[in-house]
């Protein structure tokens, strides 16, 4: 009866162990997925600023050149306006005299 309550005791002293080590395995698997998740998040953060990097050049580049295109068009429509202005300087004189003189 006494080998079987020894028996017992050893027992109960390897659960103890066994659930004392699993706690602390448990615990460093949390440790260890709190840091892989970490590591992921740190390393999805930084690819999505090179990303935003690379789009923000890209939309900067892309405004300089429209920007660009505006003011050629812009530059043309102005130089059109100039020539048609002299082309007919005299006849908008004209036209301004005889509006005064109908008055």
């Amino acid at each position: 009866m006494n080998e079987v309550i020894m028996g017992l005791y050893e027992i109960e002293e390897q659960a103890g162990e066994i659930m004392s080590y699993a706690g602390s395995l448990r615990q460093e698997l949390l440790e260890h997925n709190q840091k892989q998740m970490e590591e992921c998040a740190m390393e999805l953060e930084g690819e999505m600023e090179g990303r935003l990097t690379i789009l923000r050049s890209q939309l900067e580049e892309q405004t300089k050149e429209e920007i660009a295109e505006l003011m050629k068009i812009n530059q043309k429509q102005v130089e059109e306006l100039n020539q048609l202005y002299h082309n007919n300087l005299k006849k908008f004189a004209q036209e301004i005299v005889e509006k005064i003189i109908e008055v």
